[in-house]
Formats: structure tokens, C-alpha cells, sequence
């Protein structure tokens, strides 16, 4: 009798340290793969911006696919009933699936953010409450960086169901601007001076062609749009010395911009 149970002891003595030992090995076969995905996430950050945006999410999936298996293997190897806890966590997910609908919401929304790259990482995009520059996109969430250095969460289904403007999603951008001019003023005179200094300013380009419009008679001016195009990492600087030339062409030609200006009829009692 002693001599049994000393020989199934050993066996069990055996069987838990060869089931530790193989979990070690896992825990250890996951965190290698794992650095091993940082260190290549770290490699393409230098690669451009549409396959760096592709390689980080495909990262992020492939850790999150990994551990989950890493665990699964090493518990079946210290002799765990993997299948028992795998079919109470179904059971337990289908309560919890009910209860995290805005989370598989945007799960879904991520994914089509994905596939149709409407945007990618370094685009400054706006959305309906927030803009910002993308800083990441995963498949619950984006990150914006705001211009004040701030870093805002917005989940995908907000950026599926509304509309999402990409001011640098192209080469090219227009500068856009609303003037007005006294009404004594010779409209194709104006035109000249205007069309005048686009063709000194550097960084406008000829094609797509510059535009000035009239936009509509005001109530103490004639309404001008200017449309000028330029390369969409000079916008804001190119903007500010297009605005300033034009003001200082306008003062050189004595063209007024008017303020609006109100009559208000004294009000004189009946005698």
C-alpha cells in the first residue's frame, strides 16, 4: 500500500512540475512575440503613413490574439478544464454582449474607418464637436491631438454617423476669402488689383485657377469671393500674407472696405 501511493505521488509530483514548467514556457513564448511586434511597430514608424496605420492596428490585433492563447495553452498544461471556463465565459458573454452593444458598435464602425481610409494618421480632421490632428486609429476609438496640445477620444460610431471633414487629406487646398467693397467702386477695377496680387504671391499657384466672384449686393458693400490656390502644409501662412497683401493693395488704390452704418431717426414727441 505505501509503496502505490508513493509511486502515484510521483507521478503527480511529475505531471504539475512538467504542467508549470510548460506554463512558464508559454508566458515566456508570449511576451517574446509580443516585443517582438513592438520592436516592428517600432521599425515602421518611419514608413508612410498610410502602412504605418495599417501595421500598428495589425499589431495591436495580433497581442491581443496572442495572450489569450498563450493563457488558454498554459492552463491546459498545468491541467486546467480549458472547455469549462471557455463555456461559462460564453455564457457569461452573452449577458455581457447585451449589456456592451455601444462598445460592439464601435468596434464595427472601426473596422469600416479602416477599410475605407477616409482619413489616416497626421490628417487634420473635423468632426462635429472636435477637431484635431489623428494621433492613432484603433478599432473602438481615435485619438485627436488638438491644437492646444490636448488629446481627445472619439469613438468610431460618432465618426461613422456624422460627417467628418479631412482639411489635409489632399496635396492641394484652397484659401477662401469674403471681402467687401464700397459701393462707388469699379467692381472690374477691384477684380484687376485683386487678380494683381495673387500673381505676386509665391506660393498661389496658377492651376487650379484663381476665382473672383461677386457674391452679392450688402447692406453697406459690395460682396466679393476670392478663391486662390496653395500647397496644403503653407495654408494657414500663406492665408494670413495673401489677406495682408490684399489689404495693402486696397490702401495703395484707395479702395474702401466700408462698416455698416445705421441711421437712427430722432424721436420727436407730438407738440
Amino acid at each position: 500500500m505505501s509503496e502505490w501511493l508513493q509511486s502515484t505521488y510521483s507521478q503527480i509530483s511529475g505531471t504539475v512540475g512538467f504542467g508549470w514548467v510548460a506554463f512558464a514556457f508559454y508566458i515566456v513564448l508570449g511576451w517574446l512575440a509580443s516585443l517582438g511586434m513592438g520592436r516592428l511597430q517600432r521599425k515602421i514608424d518611419s514608413s508612410s503613413r498610410e502602412q504605418r496605420q495599417i501595421y500598428t492596428l495589425l499589431c495591436k490585433i495580433g497581442k491581443g490574439v496572442i495572450w489569450p492563447l498563450v493563457l488558454v495553452e498554459g492552463l491546459r498544461g498545468i491541467g486546467v478544464d480549458v472547455v469549462s471556463i471557455l463555456g461559462a465565459a460564453g455564457v457569461a458573454g452573452v449577458a455581457i454582449g447585451f449589456a456592451s452593444q455601444t462598445a460592439l458598435s464601435n468596434l464595427i464602425s472601426g473596422a469600416f474607418l479602416v477599410s475605407e481610409r477616409s482619413f489616416k494618421m497626421g490628417d487634420y480632421i473635423q468632426t462635429a464637436t472636435e477637431e484635431g490632428t489623428v494621433e492613432s486609429i484603433n478599432l473602438l476609438s481615435v485619438y485627436l491631438r488638438r491644437s492646444d496640445n490636448t488629446l481627445v477620444r472619439v469613438p468610431c460610431e460618432m465618426l461613422i454617423k456624422n460627417p467628418v471633414r479631412n482639411l489635409t487629406g489632399a496635396a492641394m487646398r484652397r484659401i477662401d476669402l469674403d471681402v467687401g467693397v464700397d459701393y462707388s467702386c469699379d467692381l472690374m477695377e477691384v477684380k484687376r488689383i485683386i487678380m494683381t496680387v495673387i500673381e505676386k504671391q509665391p506660393e498661389l499657384m496658377d492651376t487650379p485657377a484663381p476665382v473672383v466672384t461677386f457674391s452679392g449686393f450688402g447692406d453697406s458693400a459690395l460682396n466679393l469671393h476670392i478663391g486662390a490656390w496653395c500647397k496644403t502644409e503653407v495654408y494657414h501662412a500663406v492665408r494670413y500674407e495673401f489677406a495682408t497683401a490684399i489689404l495693402a493693395a486696397f490702401g495703395e488704390h484707395g479702395i474702401n472696405i466700408p462698416f455698416p452704418i445705421r441711421s437712427i431717426a430722432k424721436y420727436q414727441p407730438n407738440a
